[in-house]
């Protein structure tokens, strides 16, 4: 994902062009522009003098706009120019909460702290020729952070984790090193087989820490409270008559509150927004869609490296289609049943049981897992290089490597 800004920044005035310095980068898909370009400032007494400093457009913030995400300062798109010509310039970043910069945080990119929670983050790229001649311009798109994410994991150390029950009802932990390897498995849980349908949907409760909800036969709806070392705090129930629901997806904070959601599908295919309160609880519910009866949904992920929240769903003809929100509470609508953006991979009917956990190989894209009838687990690795230049028709994988056997054999997985 790193290479040289300044291969990117051309330096020119008029038709001339300054020699590049080098610097690191991260390319990702544009957006709108929405910056404001600063000119340089005239320099006074002895000091050299200001030359007019400006850029094309803006660079990007892009990333995941959560507690322990990462956001970047993309410059892929962004070339700079002086005038007169002349001097190879140096390059800086700063970021901004609620406007205010942030001491120290000096980086291309940032990991939001749960100090972040709630506010506006922003980031800035200064282009520097000398003392008086420079540009500031903030990066389009300031996000404003949300509640952790369940891609953080269970275990406190920040990597994709997955879930499992076997047949006895044990609940399993099976914890990555972000980097592609498993670490030791770890029974949380004894009894989970009285429930139907479980699902994760990130720090629900408000506390920093991952959650786990549980539906049983009767319909009632549990939220088990993480401790964020892999263990528990307390079980409560903070929902009845949820048995009319096929699925529940855990979309993030879906509607830009700050707090994550629940996107809820009925036997019908009509799916309705269940965002939570941010202290365990719900705010009230509403209907965002229909025409999802046909689709096997789970959970979201940034699949184009934006703050965009995308929806993964599977059809009966076994594509993945991506159904995209913008976290203002609903679906981009593109005309059709469901908010349908796209299709991501095609061929998934032989998988009998997929899902969205996180990223597994440490790259920086969100990956999706899938069992087939064999109980192989495999890992599809998300690329979301080719989106920048052909839309969601450029989005690939980087591979689909075989991680485990077995798991055919578990009752739930998540």
């Amino acid at each position: 994902m790193l290479a040289t800004l300044m291969a990117s920044i051309v330096l020119v005035a008029g038709l001339s062009a300054a020699s590049p310095a080098t610097a690191d980068a991260t390319t990702f898909a544009p957006t709108t522009l929405l910056g404001t370009v600063l000119p340089a400032q005239a320099g006074t007494g002895g000091a050299a003098a200001s030359r007019y400093v400006f850029i094309n457009s803006a660079p990007q913030l892009r990333g995941d706009a959560s507690v322990g995400g990462l956001l970047t300062v993309d410059v892929s798109l962004t070339r700079a120019y002086v005038s007169p010509a002349g001097g190879t310039p140096s390059i800086s970043y700063s970021w901004t909460r609620d406007g205010a910069v942030m001491p120290g945080v000096t980086g291309q990119s940032y990991r939001p702290t749960a100090y972040d929670l709630g506010h506006v983050v922003a980031g800035n790229l200064t282009v520097t020729y000398d003392s008086a001649s420079q540009t500031t311009v903030q990066a389009a798109n300031p996000l404003r952070i949300a509640a952790t994410a369940r891609e953080r994991g269970f275990n406190g150390d920040g990597t994709m984790d997955i879930f499992a029950r076997d047949s006895s009802g044990r609940l399993l932990l099976y914890p990555t090193d972000g980097h592609g390897n498993w670490q030791p498995t770890q029974v949380i849980g004894w009894g989970w087989n009285a429930f139907n349908l479980l699902v994760s949907p990130g720090d629900f409760d408000g506390d920093g820490t991952v959650d786990v909800m549980a539906r049983d036969n009767q319909g009632r709806l549990f939220l088990y409270q993480g401790n964020g070392s892999g263990g528990w705090k307390q079980a409560f129930q903070i929902g009845q008559g949820w048995q009319g629901f096929t699925d529940l997806i855990a979309p993030g904070d879906f509607n830009g509150d700050d707090t994550n959601d629940i996107i809820a599908k009925d036997y019908a295919g009509n799916i309705f927004l269940y965002p939570g309160n941010g202290h365990g609880g719900w705010l009230a519910p509403q209907k965002i869609g229909q025409g999802w009866n046909g689709l096997s949904a789970v959970g979201a992920g940034h699949f184009f490296s934006n703050a965009d929240l995308v929806v993964l769903g599977r059809d009966t003809a076994g594509n993945i289609g991506a159904h995209t929100g913008h976290r203002n509470g609903w679906f981009e609508d593109y005309g059709m049943p469901g908010s349908y953006a796209g299709n991501i991979g095609w061929g998934w009917e032989s998988v009998s049981r997929f899902g969205v956990a996180g990223d597994f190989n440490g790259d920086g894209d969100p990956d999706v897992w899938g069992i087939d009838s064999s109980g192989r687990l495999t890992m599809y690795l998300g690329d979301t290089s080719g989106f920048l230049s052909a839309g969601i028709y450029g989005y690939r994988w980087k591979g689909s490597p075989v991680v485990g056997w077995g798991w055919g054999a578990f009752t739930g997985v998540f």
